[in-house]
């Protein structure tokens, strides 16, 4: 859950890992990753991969195996819409570094996959990022999926679709969680600096690109009041990113590290006013794939 504290020697890890590849780059010599990983797995006495800083420290905030907010419940909640069988195959777009395949597979007896922008993914669980999606297609199609927030990151939301309904069966019951905007011309630069031009759509569009991607859209609904918590709730680590990037090695990667901490609260403290203020939403578009 997004409350859950992290192993101090993970962290360490994926810290002390950034830490000696900025260092190689910063005196000019070649960074063999697979040999400092296994070096620091074997003083820690770790088994997972360090992974860069940025998603370390979003792990801090949100919990582990999560690069944005979110908890089991906020999981379950859009997995129960789908009305699944129980030994259903299910897969989740947008699955963070795995943190929703756990939350489904603690509480369903679904065989969950998932796909991930992340390229160091938690192990134990059917995880691949979209590059290796691509290049090794899947061959048979799920039962069901559930979409988190990756419309909105897409410069093609349509071609995204599409793609995401490759992967499905023909009614395959699909949840799209995403960022949408109250009324068309509302301009939130400051909310989704680096998507454009992939940022949020009022949800009539949102609903026109998912049909014309072959999937029927039976409902909507808004989300906004129970996400807006779980932001607030990872704020309340803020304390506890910042003394971790406060203490990472070289005075440089340290200072990347605060900048990228700083970043992530304006950017987060923007969404969290927007959405208070109603400029912004998420919604739940309830969808299956024309069969």
């Amino acid at each position: 859950m997004a409350g859950e504290p992290l192993r101090t020697s993970g962290v360490h890890g994926r810290l002390e890992f950034a830490a000696r590849r900025f260092h190689a780059w910063w005196e000019g010599y070649a960074f063999d990753a697979a040999l400092e990983g296994a070096d620091i797995a074997e003083r820690l006495g770790e088994e997972k991969s360090p992974e860069g800083f940025e998603f370390a420290i979003a792990e801090l905030l949100w919990g582990a195996g999560r690069n944005e907010p979110g908890d089991p419940a906020w999981t379950m909640r859009h997995a129960r819409t789908l009305g699944l069988p129980t030994k259903a195959r299910v897969i989740v777009f947008g699955a963070g570094g795995g943190a929703p395949l756990r939350d489904l597979k603690a509480a369903t007896r679904w065989k969950v996959s998932g796909l991930s922008r992340v390229a160091a993914p938690m192990r134990g669980f059917d995880l691949r990022t979209y590059d290796a999606a691509l290049a090794r297609p899947i061959k048979s199609g799920a039962d069901g999926a559930i979409s988190f927030f990756e419309l909105h990151r897409d410069a093609d939301p349509a071609a995204f679709a599409r793609f995401a309904g490759d992967l499905l069966r023909p009614s395959a019951a699909t949840s799209f969680v995403d960022y949408t905007l109250a009324r068309k011309g509302t301009r939130l630069k400051g909310c989704f600096p680096e998507t454009a031009p992939g940022a949020p759509r009022v949800p009539a569009d949102t609903i026109r690109i998912l049909k014309e991607a072959g999937f029927a859209v039976s409902d909507t609904v808004d989300e906004t009041r129970l996400f807006m918590p779980l932001i607030v709730k990872g704020w309340a680590h803020w304390k506890r990113a910042y003394e971790a990037a406060n203490a990472a090695g070289p005075a440089r990667l340290r200072g990347e590290m605060l900048r990228f901490l700083s970043g992530a609260a304006h950017l987060w403290a923007e969404r969290f006013d927007a959405l208070k203020a109603g400029h912004l939403q998420v919604t739940r578009f309830q969808a299956r794939k024309a069969g």
